[in-house]
């Protein structure tokens, strides 16, 4: 058995080909050979999944996007936080590729069902913590010669409504809520009495959740018609990212490169140093609140991917992404 171990051992070598935890000594590739190199292995991943097919989020064919440039340009503005940031904590560039590419597959006009914008999909809350201009931000937003303009309060009012749903929740529930299976108990002992007046509160509370629901969903989807309606040009296509820049500067940060990068880079550093070093806790941090990855015991100081399905779906693609970019690299 030893000779067997030792012949296993020659073969397969001492370390591990999965690294989770990134060393505060690692030194991120940074030189302009290795931007250029992780360029284009991002580029050719994408070309050959995607060839003759429709991007994801983009919904367009992959022949009619110029991903060459606006890669180029992403992987330029990844490397520049990294070195911003780099007195937080050291990260790979290639991970932050395809984490981007995961959260809006380097569309920068997407737009999430909670309102998360750009790149990077940041909310409104965390873009203003970081110092990105949101749409709605400024008096002139809510003016001519903006589109729409009496929307652009709207996602004040959608996060606010969703506060008052919470604040609700945890407050003005009734006590002992009936359950579908208490209330056929009651139906089935035939005297429904007792338990009138209860169920009439019970109805009411839920109907409430119910307006306030549709009141939130309807701010929302205001917001967001608000959004594609300013950054729309005349021709029915969205304005050019690279052209338009002094429009989205002035209008909503969330839709440009430099700041949201400069932002997730940043948010990954911090997550890196308070998980030492572990990408996973860190990147789940990023999509779900670092909060949320708290972990006790031997684990504490790595933290955990927290027991939330889309933050798991999430990873996995940041993960796949994150492989056949690196395979690629070399090549």
């Amino acid at each position: 058995m030893s000779g067997i171990r030792g012949v296993y051992a020659e073969k397969s070598g001492t370390a591990s080909p999965i690294h989770v935890i990134i060393p505060k000594e690692y030194e991120p590739p940074v030189e302009p050979a290795d931007q250029q190199r992780l360029t284009q292995a991002v580029l050719l991943y994408i070309s050959d999944c995607y060839s003759g097919k429709k991007l994801p989020v983009w919904g367009r064919a992959y022949e009619d996007v110029n991903l060459e440039k606006r890669i180029t340009n992403i992987v330029y503005r990844i490397v520049s936080g990294i070195k911003e940031h780099q007195n937080i904590y050291p990260i790979d560039p290639a991970w932050v590729v395809a984490q981007i590419m995961a959260e809006s597959f380097f569309y920068e006009f997407a737009i999430s069902k909670s309102l998360a914008v750009g790149l990077c999909q940041f909310i409104l809350p965390t873009a203003r913590e970081y110092g990105i201009l949101c749409a709605g931000d400024r008096p002139e937003h809510g003016k001519a010669p903006y589109s729409n303009p009496e929307s652009a309060g709207k996602a004040e009012e959608y996060y606010r409504l969703k506060k008052e749903l919470q604040d609700c929740k945890e407050n003005d529930a009734p006590e002992n809520m009936l359950t579908i299976e208490s209330a056929l108990k009651i139906i089935a002992k035939g005297d429904c009495s007792a338990q009138k007046e209860y169920a009439g509160k019970h109805l009411n509370y839920l109907n409430r959740l119910h307006e306030s629901d549709q009141k939130i969903l309807t701010a929302r989807d205001q917001y967001r018609t608000y959004l594609q309606q300013n950054i729309t040009a005349e021709s029915g296509q969205e304005k050019d990212i690279f052209k338009d820049t002094d429009f989205f500067r002035e209008f909503d940060e969330r839709f440009t490169y430099k700041k949201p990068i400069s932002a997730m880079v940043q948010m990954l550093a911090k997550g890196l140093k308070s998980k030492n070093g572990n990408i996973l806790a860190s990147a789940a941090g990023y999509n779900a609140g670092l909060s949320r990855t708290e972990d006790s015991g031997p684990y504490k100081p790595y933290g955990k991917i927290p027991a939330i399905s889309e933050t798991a779906s999430y990873l996995s693609h940041v993960l796949v992404n994150h492989y056949e970019i690196t395979k690629r690299i070399g090549a």
